[in-house]
């Protein structure tokens, strides 16, 4: 089935449109807790240079909107370009996410009152909100509102959503210049963390006035997507009258497995703050003690350098498992009715390389998508659940 492709270059603080242009050998990929990027081909021809390419492509200064059939199914920054050429040149682009990497905090935010001398709560003060959701709001809104920091991503709805009921200590000194993605990305990993992101749709059109563009933040929590396939529905198989899987990679990385994993916080020589968590599960089970350890030297309250450690060593306790399915668009589940977070159930029919079939639910942690001449072709990474 042939899909109509649109792409929308627009200025990335207005939001105006600079063209709409068609690109080529256009691969994009969207992750969860990660930042999705794109490639494609900008094509100089006689149609597309009376629109300035090179004007609506710079670099820091464009926003880029993947239409497919009237959704937006990718949106971000372009950030580089390659030389160009008398056909053309490549642009390289990631997802709006990749705006907070650029971003830091320059005045101490703290939950601890005694860590700071303005004692209102951000954006008025330096003060944090406790739990985890309104923590990650705060860090956004604290980067919205700086001078030339808004870029029209809605960070309100998030402060507007329940609490999580998980709270955290946190400070961040401005001294230090800390990462706002960063910051947000640690919380997210951290034990009984969240899922984070940006939703980007268009409005439904309403009173004669066409759809607009949204760019949303959001927090999700416990998970974000569909945590079983009895509740999400998706099943892919390589199997039956319309298969959807066309190829598969099942490895298994030991490598990265771990059993146990130290985390080491802020602090120096037997001051500092440890802690270590086991996979007692892989243990019990016969696995040998297979030791990792991850370093977060900001982190300064032992609670917080516990719940990482759990993190870690749940995160490490899966490594093992990492496969990819080259799946078809068009076949059910079709592109579209699934995400980033989905949980769907995998089923390798007896072949070849799997003589005994395999089948395992497994979360959806990247979508790649390749968009060039033919049919689409999807990649989809996949983890434990």
């Amino acid at each position: 089935m042939a899909h109509t492709y649109t792409y929308l270059f627009c200025d990335l603080v207005t939001d105006a449109v600079l063209a709409e242009l068609p690109l080529s050998d256009v691969k994009y990929t969207t992750e969860l807790n990660g930042i999705g990027t794109l490639s494609a081909f900008v094509p100089y021809t006689d149609d597309t240079i009376p629109l300035d390419p090179d004007t609506a492509t710079r670099p820091s200064r464009t926003a880029l909107y993947v239409d497919r059939d009237g959704v937006i199914v990718w949106a971000g920054i372009v950030w580089t370009r390659d030389d160009p050429t008398t056909t053309g040149r490549s642009i390289q682009a990631a997802e709006f996410m990749s705006y907070y990497q650029r971003r830091t905090v320059k005045t101490t935010l703290a939950t601890d009152t005694s860590l700071i001398t303005d004692t209102d709560y951000v954006p008025d003060g330096q003060r944090l909100y406790t739990d985890q959701r309104y923590l990650a709001w705060s860090l956004l809104r604290y980067a919205n509102v700086q001078p030339y920091g808004e870029i029209g991503i809605t960070v309100s709805n998030i402060a507007a959503e329940s609490p999580t009921g998980i709270n955290r200590v946190a400070a961040y000194y401005g001294y230090e210049r800390p990462v706002i993605y960063d910051a947000i990305a640690a919380l997210a990993a951290a034990d009984d963390g969240f899922d984070f992101g940006v939703d980007v749709f268009w409005t439904q059109p309403a009173n004669n006035d066409p759809p607009s563009r949204v760019k949303r933040a959001r927090v999700w929590y416990p998970r974000r997507g569909r945590q079983s396939a009895a509740e999400s529905g998706l099943v892919f198989s390589n199997g039956g009258p319309e298969p959807s899987i066309l190829d598969y990679k099942w490895p298994e990385n030991g490598v990265e497995l771990a059993t146990e994993v130290s985390a080491l916080g802020a602090g120096n020589g037997e001051a500092r703050l440890t802690s270590t968590a086991q996979a007692t599960d892989l243990l019990a089970a016969g696995y040998p003690l297979l030791e990792s350890v991850t370093t977060y030297s900001d982190v300064l309250e032992q609670s917080r350098i516990d719940g990482l450690a759990r993190a870690d060593v749940a995160a490490r306790s899966q490594a093992d498992v990492q496969p990819t399915f080259e799946v078809m668009a068009d076949a059910d589940p079709v592109f579209g009715s699934y995400s980033v977070g989905d949980v769907a159930l995998f089923v390798i029919e007896p072949d070849q390389k799997t003589p005994a079939g395999r089948q395992q639910e497994l979360r959806i942690l990247s979508i790649e998508t390749t968009a060039t001449s033919g049919a689409e072709r999807i990649t989809l990474m996949c983890g434990a659940v």
